[in-house]
């Protein structure tokens, strides 16, 4: 996978907190301790950036030791075998200058082609993102098997990292693996403490390093009150902020032009914040759908204010709208990240979720 403009992806993850985190995976990979590392955390969180935007970059940008990394990244998983010799052929051609001629299609031949890239100094990071999905797309125990014994083998091969990410609520379903094989190469437990890393939301100390360094970057100074008063009000009761609500009220703060906490308090603090970053939105999506976004928005928040997961055939039935209408309207809130996709059962995969209840209208 080629980085077109590495140091732009970096600013990237350094502005969305994340660059200490990409900087303990990275650790991670380069040490002899970790073959396996299963990344886990709340929908939204940033599980899939921080591998694509951050650690693949930051394995690509510098060998590690005498070896240069190879990271493959894998998030389809209805042909996995056919994806995964696809995606290593193309990425030893990227770092080596040369192409693979032998067929990667059976899993073993993937195996050895893992062998001989030990013996060639490459360091092989196999990283399987989304891997909730693999079980919607083999929902037959016995299907799952073969990507198993798979995995198993790679954690014997030597110069092999595997890398697992998935939503923190499938955490469980790795352990039909730890029951079924022998794992040897991390004593049969796939969930201890040592090979699981979480990442969650940021702490108010972290969300305020955040705006602090985004400030400095783009020299749009913030009161250090406002700042306070800001951090406060994200982290509310549960005391932690979400990366997407930070990212959202701080570009709202420099669109609207509000540097101190006078102006954030007359201008009606975070709610107000939200609602005129929504009707943004709304207005990209066109006054002659204006009526459709604001029903989608309201069929993602429930009325206890939860944020209900909905697949794009429940909202045609619930809005009773033409589809290319809907999916214009998806579209532009994707883009946004006002909406999340997520991935759920092969018949309906556009799964949507809103990225936080405060954002309903």
């Amino acid at each position: 996978m080629q980085v077109e403009n590495p140091e732009t992806i970096a600013q990237e993850i350094a502005a969305s907190g994340r660059g200490q985190d990409v900087k303990r995976l990275r650790e991670r990979i380069g040490g002899t301790e970790h073959k396996l590392t299963v990344i886990h955390g709340q929908s939204g969180v940033g599980k899939s950036s921080i591998l694509q935007g951050g650690l693949i970059p930051a394995l690509q940008q510098e060998a590690i030791g005498e070896r240069d990394a190879l990271p493959i990244l894998l998030r389809v998983y209805t042909d996995w075998v056919g994806m995964l010799g696809q995606c290593l052929a193309k990425a030893f051609e990227e770092v080596r200058g040369k192409e693979l001629f032998a067929n990667l299609d059976p899993s073993a031949a993937i195996l050895e082609q893992l062998r001989r890239n030990a013996d060639r100094n490459l360091l092989t990071v196999l990283m399987f993102d989304q891997f909730e999905e693999f079980f919607f797309v083999y929902p037959d125990q016995g299907k799952r098997r073969a990507f198993y014994e798979f995995l198993r083998v790679c954690l014997d091969i030597p110069f092999v990292k595997i890398i697992l990410s998935l939503r923190e609520d499938y955490l469980h379903y790795l352990l039909e693996l730890d029951r079924l094989f022998d794992l040897t190469a991390i004593n049969n437990n796939i969930l201890d403490k040592s090979i699981r890393y979480y990442l969650g939301n940021f702490s108010p100390d972290d969300a305020k390093a955040v705006v602090q360094s985004l400030t400095e970057r783009s020299h749009f100074y913030l009161e250090p009150a406002l700042i306070d008063e800001l951090v406060r009000d994200l982290a509310g009761e549960l005391g932690e902020v979400r990366p997407i609500e930070l990212q959202i009220v701080g570009t709202q703060l420099q669109t609207e032009k509000i540097i101190s906490l006078d102006s954030y308090r007359q201008f009606g603090t975070k709610e107000k914040l939200v609602e005129r970053f929504l009707e943004e939105v709304i207005q990209d999506c066109g006054a002659e759908n204006e009526q459709v976004a604001r029903l989608v928005l309201y069929l993602l928040t429930d009325e206890n204010g939860t944020r209900p997961l909905k697949t794009r055939a429940e909202l045609v039935a619930d809005l009773a709208v033409e589809a290319d209408k809907l999916d214009l309207v998806l579209e532009i809130f994707v883009a946004s990240r006002l909406v999340l996709l997520l991935p759920e059962s092969p018949a309906d995969r556009e799964v949507l979720r809103l990225f936080t209840s405060a954002m309903k209208k």
